[in-house]
């Protein structure tokens, strides 16, 4: 089980396992740190993901917008969706096509 996040300009790219296992490799975030505009996270290659990091992510939203940066949530996986709509945080989530 793996996660990398890899930043290239105002995108985010996801790859692997985002749970409460990996999610150790980022804590603190930092990625966002110098941020500003808009910044897209691009979630298609995330293999498989967890209520953890479904936390993560809310958290990293919550921060970002106390920052003035807005986040843009791209090829969002069907599995994220079904844990978004059975923990009722669905409507929080900043999906873009």
């Amino acid at each position: 089980m793996t996660l990398s996040i890899v930043k290239r300009d105002q995108w985010l790219h996801f790859t692997g396992v985002l749970n409460r296992d990996t999610l150790m490799l980022y804590s603190p975030f930092t990625l966002l740190n110098d941020a500003s505009g808009e910044i897209r996270f691009n979630l298609a290659e995330l293999t498989a993901i967890d209520t953890a990091g479904l936390a993560w992510l809310l958290q990293q939203l919550a921060q970002a917008k106390q920052r003035g940066v807005v986040i843009a949530l791209c090829n969002v996986p069907k599995q994220l969706l079904s844990l978004a709509d059975v923990t009722a945080v669905r409507p929080l989530l900043p999906i873009s096509d």
